[in-house]
């Protein structure tokens, strides 16, 4: 990691939200907080700014979010909502040869491997520990990034949140690799050795920590985006080799052919056979 004093003010922002951007989020605090919080923050703008102002600033802020939303109402297709979406139905596709612009890198299946951590303590990500897992986490995906071909790995979603635990929602992610040999590589890396270490000697007591690792065989997996922006599988970038001979990363993304079903995705028959090889 580069000295802060080496770095622009750009690059000393990015590297300071990745390290701390995760560590408070809206979701770490429930509504009846945030009203609370909100209705603190207005007693305070009346107790020390002119009543005008104090009173316009809630008032500006919900005009404005209304007028946004009437405006994207009008205009659905063309509004922020719609920037990332791949308009029409898309299939994850993993090609079969080295070789990108005939097919790729993996013929033999998918792995997805779903990891997550769970901060048991009142204070959440301001209790102890808190940012020193995010770091961790931060330097394994970083390895992952740095080491995707030698390892598999074919790429991440965005750090996910788990609503359905009430009283601390664990944080996830969902991970897809070549296969479990570069999963087994990924787990002996620096990064995951120094959390797996530190939590094995009791350093983070207040973390919980979980992974499932799931393989599905060539023809035991598809997938389907419709309308959607690139997610889960859908985001992974494949190294190959273009017709000019270059190295690039290629999409898995293709446009799923017309009246495709489940077991077509899968290279199956339409009874869900596996179809003879060769």
């Amino acid at each position: 990691m580069p000295a802060y004093s080496d770095m622009s003010i750009r690059d000393w922002y990015s590297q300071l939200e990745e390290i701390l951007g995760d560590v408070l989020e809206h979701q770490d605090f429930s509504m009846q907080t945030w009203l609370a919080l909100g209705a603190a923050f207005q007693l305070l703008a009346l107790a020390w700014l002119p009543a005008n102002i104090s009173f316009w600033f809630p008032l500006t802020w919900l005009a404005y979010r209304l007028t946004r939303t009437a405006i994207d109402t009008l205009n659905v297709h063309d509004s922020k909502i719609w920037s990332r979406v791949m308009r029409g139905r898309w299939m994850g596709q993993l090609p079969e040869s080295e070789n990108l612009s005939e097919s790729s890198e993996t013929s033999e299946g998918v792995v997805m491997f779903l990891l997550g951590a769970r901060l048991n303590h009142p204070l959440g990500k301001l209790g102890p520990g808190a940012v020193q897992v995010n770091e961790i986490f931060n330097d394994m995906w970083r390895e992952a990034e740095q080491n995707r071909k030698e390892w598999g790995y074919l790429g991440r979603t965005a750090t996910l949140v788990d609503f359905s635990d009430s009283e601390r929602p664990p944080t996830i992610w969902i991970s897809y690799w070549k296969d479990l040999k570069g999963l087994q590589k990924f787990s002996e890396s620096k990064a995951h050795r120094l959390g797996q270490n530190m939590y094995n000697a009791k350093k983070l007591p207040f973390i919980g920590i979980m992974h499932e690792a799931y393989y599905a065989p060539k023809g035991c997996w598809e997938t389907i985006y419709d309308n959607m922006p690139p997610w889960g599988l859908g985001t992974a970038k494949i190294p190959g080799i273009d017709e000019s001979g270059d190295t690039k990363p290629f999409d898995v993304l293709k446009q799923s052919p017309k009246g495709s079903t489940m077991f077509r995705r899968m290279g199956r028959a339409a009874d869900g056979t596996k179809l003879a090889q060769g």
